[in-house]
């Protein structure tokens, strides 16, 4: 049962004589959800909460959920003897002598007497702080703080004594041994109240019962199926005569309700009332169903539970219901005939006048079986008119006869001005006026061919209101017609009366209800003074109240004092759609397609009471979380959902729902009442308190609830986080300022080194070149011109001199860069072996193979020259002829590299030494190679050096090669 009931007032009617007149309720099947549909006990307790014991075992139902409580020791599933404690927990038993109490929200095992009951149902109760069980044989007392269990002594008898009939009253227990009555209290005093039974049997079943305060005494006799009643006075039993519908029926439970008697049966329930001294059957409901327990809720809603038909919940006696008026058919529309007979159209074409006070219904015969779409009754004639789809009739009330009419066929709506004995149609194409001769229509006046809705006569002004498709008119005693608008715009009405303040009421199609005295609108009643919807379907007025009927369910309004009494009727109670309202002097009456309903108008209506907000569900990131009052959650869990209920059935329409979030918002937002449900997303870090509260319409009562959450501030967002990255930023400060000043300091050290660098990179560059110019050279240079000029060979002599001035230029341009093109180099390098050429007189031959493509690659200045002076110097030199020098370039593009290989035939480096006349390293080559280490400071990639002596076949020196790898600039 997933539905919410909505409160309603009901109002106390006469007694029907028909079999079909149960108050309205609410029935709970499997089919809704309940888990079973055999019940042996119902209560609620202190919280609202229903507790249901069944066949399946033990549930609970707060309304809306059903929960199923079991213990993993339970032998069999049904329970019974549902009971509170002193402590107002909840207590069950089942057959086989185990006794349960709720703890934790879990049923948990306290007493297990198998072997002392052996399969006996025992009867328990509770005085203070005890526990008294009763079985057929013996009374055990189980104190509840020390669990100590004492078995009563029992008075001594001829034969084995007999306990029966167990009942709490008040302070202490009644009980029978044997055919005596007797009983205890909280001091386990047994007591024999000498009253005597007067029958006694294993057929007879006794039972005690209280009302206003006195005891009786019931003796059930099941081979006849009869009961006797008694009161108990004093030493006595006073037969007590009660309703005869109580004689022959099986009792299951007697309770006391509102002064009144509840008799739960075996044919229903049997409502009795004492006056003057006499008992009388007030009600009899449900005598169809087996009723196990009849309790009232806290807000006198009726629970019922039955042995095999669910279970009922009855919001109030007051209303009485009529059901199946009509089989296979549908009402469409109904008429006042008098308080207790009302004429019913069907959809069918069927026409009936039906007693609702004894059932009898007066069918009326009509020629063409087309819907009913209208009826009206002249009170002063005794005439019925009905109007169908196609034609039209006249049932004369008197005589039984009904006369064809051929005049107001498919009317809308009908009226009757008994003073002008006339007739207002509203029908599809037109609206008119009739007079009624010799039961038949005359047309009297035709008022406009529009399509027309529903018309009022006002009596007191001589007015006539007529709604049509397009506009409202209202026609005068002339019948001059005139528009009414409302704010300057047509009204398109669905229903009109008027209330005894002289206001006519409008219902709209969205406009809600309008109010207007002399042709203008003073009133509104919609959605924001109350009203549940703008669907409105009809309106009648009884004095000053306005009865309203809307697709949602049926309200009053004081037109006086503009306000609405609570709900009558609403969509829960599954009325159905209602589609006709009578207004008796005493009674409502109002019907939908298939049945009658009947309220007393003067019933004092009914306060609800909400017991409790429960928080029932708390999500936090879509996650369950445990219920408390207060959260403090981190930053990233901010998504958060609450579900919250009231225990026990409270209608919608009487309870408004609201919350706000202070922190983010101080506004009240209204909930939808079947959600029950808040969600907040993505909240920023900050204090909050949810607060809901429920206020019962009408009232100024509020319930609140509330929970408080602390989203937390992220960690980078906290003081100490702040201040930690201050810190740890002024730190990172003053180590940069340390690191810049030690980096300066270590520029300017490097600075230093590297100016000293520099200055023996000069120096050592004016060595190589001094190496380059060394004086032996220059001397074998000029000593080569001279000859050449004593020889009288001056052509020879200018070219080696030009040769020699070339290279002695070119050294001295290259000696102020530090680096210089491949070009260069080998330019460099062809005139110093030109000149080495012309010294060695033709018996030295070098060869220069550049095989680099790009002739611009940059390389160290004067890097290249001292080998191949110490490949000529050391190594062809003292070779007598065939003198070969071989120089070649190439480019390792892998390696972004120059390699430079440097090759003579020569007589290698170690015969060079045997030969040197000093024992001195080279000078050039001394110096060369501190120039690669300066040149190779501070580089990733380094000039590298690789010298190898050749030998022959024989292992004879037979050369050197020099390879130099130089990194390439451009």
């Amino acid at each position: 049962m997933k539905k919410a009931i909505q409160y309603i007032i009901f109002f106390f009617v006469f007694v029907f004589k028909t079999s079909a007149q149960d108050p309205k309720y609410i029935k709970l099947t499997e089919k809704d959800g309940l888990p079973d549909i055999e019940f042996y006990d119902i209560l609620e307790d202190n919280k609202g909460l229903i507790w249901l014991a069944a066949d399946k075992g033990l549930y609970s139902f707060n309304g809306k959920d059903y929960k199923h409580y079991n213990n993993s020791n339970k032998r069999g599933n049904s329970v019974f003897g549902l009971k509170l404690d002193h402590q107002n927990k909840l207590w069950c038993n089942n057959i086989s002598g185990q006794f349960f109490n709720i703890k934790k929200n879990k049923l948990v095992l306290y007493l297990d007497l198998k072997n002392e009951l052996r399969g006996e149902l025992a009867e328990f109760y509770f005085l203070e702080n005890k526990l008294y069980i009763f079985c057929t044989s013996f009374i055990y007392v189980l104190d509840l703080n020390s669990k100590i269990k004492t078995k009563i002594p029992l008075p001594e008898t001829k034969t084995k004594p007999i306990i029966r009939a167990s009942c709490k009253q008040k302070n202490q227990i009644y009980f029978t041994i044997d055919d005596k009555v007797f009983t205890i209290n909280e001091k386990n005093q047994l007591t024999n109240k000498k009253i005597s039974i007067p029958k006694y049997g294993s057929n007879i079943f006794p039972k005690f019962f209280t009302y206003k305060k006195e005891n009786y005494f019931l003796l059930y006799d099941n081979e006849l199926n009869t009961n006797k009643f008694y009161k108990i006075n004093r030493f006595e039993l006073l037969e007590v005569q009660f309703p005869a519908d109580l004689l022959h029926t099986k009792i299951i439970t007697i309770t006391e309700n509102e002064s009144k008697l509840w008799f739960s049966t075996a044919k229903g329930i049997i409502i009795v009332t004492n006056k003057n001294h006499q008992f009388y059957s007030e009600n009899t409901f449900l005598k169809n169903d087996f009723i196990t327990k009849t309790i009232l809720d806290k807000n006198k809603t009726i629970w019922v539970s039955t042995l095999n038909n669910g279970i009922y919940i009855i919001p109030s006696l007051n209303i009485k219901w009529l059901n199946d008026v009509v089989i296979n058919d549908n009402i469409s529309t109904i008429e006042k005939i008098s308080p207790s007979k009302i004429a019913v159209g069907t959809s069918n074409g069927n026409v009936f006048i039906q007693d609702i006070s004894n059932g009898i219904k007066e069918d009326i015969s009509i020629n063409e079986k087309r819907k009913i779409s209208a009826l009206l009754y002249l009170k002063n004639k005794n005439l019925l008119l009905i109007s169908n789809e196609v034609g039209a009739y006249c049932y004369d009330l008197n005589t039984k006869k009904t006369t064809d009419l051929n005049t107001i066929a498919n009317s809308k709506d009908l009226q009757y001005i008994e003073k002008k004995n006339l007739i207002i149609n509203c029908s599809f194409n037109c609206a008119n006026l009739f007079t009624l001769k010799n039961n038949q229509f005359v047309l009297f006046k035709v008022l406009n061919k529009s399509r027309a809705y529903r018309s009022f006569y006002d009596k007191e002004n001589n007015l006539i209101y007529v709604s049509y498709v397009d506009n409202l008119i209202v026609y005068e005693a002339n019948y001059n017609s005139k528009i009414i608008k409302y704010n300057n715009k047509s009204i398109i009405a669905k229903d009109i009366c008027k209330t005894q303040n002289n206001i006519i009421w409008i219902a709209t199609f969205n406009n809600g209800i309008l109010g207007f005295k002399n042709n203008k609108c003073i009133k509104k009643i919609d959605l924001k003074t109350g009203l549940k919807s703008e669907i409105i379907q009809d309106i009648k007025s009884d004095g000053d109240i306005l009865w309203i009927v809307t697709d949602v369910g049926l309200q009053s309004f004081n037109t006086t004092t503009n306000q609405f009494f609570p709900t009558l009727i609403n969509n829960n109670l599954n009325v159905g759609n209602i589609n006709g309202l009578i207004i008796n002097n005493d009674n409502i009456l109002f019907s939908n397609q298939k049945d009658f309903f009947v309220m007393d108008k003067n019933t004092n209506l009914k306060s609800y009471k909400p017991n409790e907000i429960l928080i029932t569900s708390i999500k936090i990131n879509e996650k369950d979380t445990l219920i408390k009052p207060t959260y403090s959650l981190p930053y990233d869990k901010n998504r958060i959902m609450v579900d919250f209920h009231i225990n026990g059935y409270y209608p919608d329409d009487e309870l408004l729902y609201e919350y706000r979030l202070i922190g983010q918002n101080e506004n009240w937002i209204p909930i939808d009442a079947n959600t029950k449900s808040i969600g907040f997303n993505g909240l920023p870090s900050n204090k909050y308190t949810l607060e809901i509260r429920v206020k019962v319409l009408n009232t100024d009562q509020y319930l609140y609830k509330n929970i408080f959450f602390t989203i937390n501030q992220p960690f980078w967002k906290k003081w100490w986080f702040v201040l930690t990255l201050l810190l740890f930023a002024f730190g990172i400060i003053i180590l940069f300022y340390k690191n810049k000043l030690r980096q300066k300091e270590k520029e300017k050290i490097q600075a230093l080194k590297n100016a000293k660098f520099e200055n023996n990179l000069a120096v050592l560059k004016l060595e190589n070149l001094k190496s380059q110019m060394n004086p032996h050279f220059i001397f074998n240079a000029l000593n080569s011109i001279q000859e050449y000029i004593v020889l009288n060979q001056k052509h020879l002599a200018s070219s080696y001199l030009s040769k020699f001035a070339d290279l002695i230029r070119a050294y001295l341009d290259h000696s102020s860069k530090g680096f210089i093109s491949l070009y260069e180099e080998i330019e460099c390098l062809n005139i110093y072996l030109e000149l080495e050429k012309l010294r060695f007189e033709d018996k030295f031959s070098y060869e220069i193979n550049n095989l680099v493509s790009d002739d611009y690659i940059k390389i160290p200045t004067m890097l290249i020259q001292p080998y191949v002076e110490n490949a000529i110097k050391h190594g062809l030199l003292h070779k007598k002829e065939n003198r070969i020098l071989t120089i070649t370039f190439i480019h390792l593009n892998e390696e972004n590299s120059l390699k430079c290989i440097i090759l003579d035939n020569g007589v290698g480096r170690e015969k060079a030494l045997q030969l040197r006349q000093t024992k001195h390293e080279s000078f050039a080559t001394n110096a060369n190679e501190k120039r690669l280490e300066l040149l190779n400071f501070g580089k990733d990639k380094k000039i590298g050096c690789v010298i190898d002596d050749l030998l022959d076949e024989n292992n004879n020196p037979n050369g050197t090669q020099v390879t130099l790898l130089i990194p390439i600039l451009k």
